[in-house]
């Protein structure tokens, strides 16, 4: 996934719990959620970087799973 900006990206209204904000609000301000080296972003950014990986990460696991799947039913 590229994450600095070389894809055209879609805007979506996003809703989460309080307590899900919070523990972002949390995360960023520890530094626990990245930023890239060498830069600062704005939080709203971090917010989408976060989701935006979270996303990258369920896809790459759902492309996982379909090859395992795959080869599978191949054993058959």
């Amino acid at each position: 996934m590229d994450m600095m900006g070389r894809v055209g990206l879609v805007e979506i209204p996003v809703l989460i719990a309080p307590d899900q904000k919070a523990w972002m609000d949390r995360m960023i301000k520890e530094g626990r959620i990245a930023i890239p080296p060498g830069g600062t972003l704005e939080k709203g950014s971090l917010y989408s970087m976060f989701i935006r990986m979270l996303l990258h990460n369920a896809m790459e696991e759902q492309k996982r799973q379909e090859a395992m799947d795959a080869d599978d039913e191949d054993d058959e």
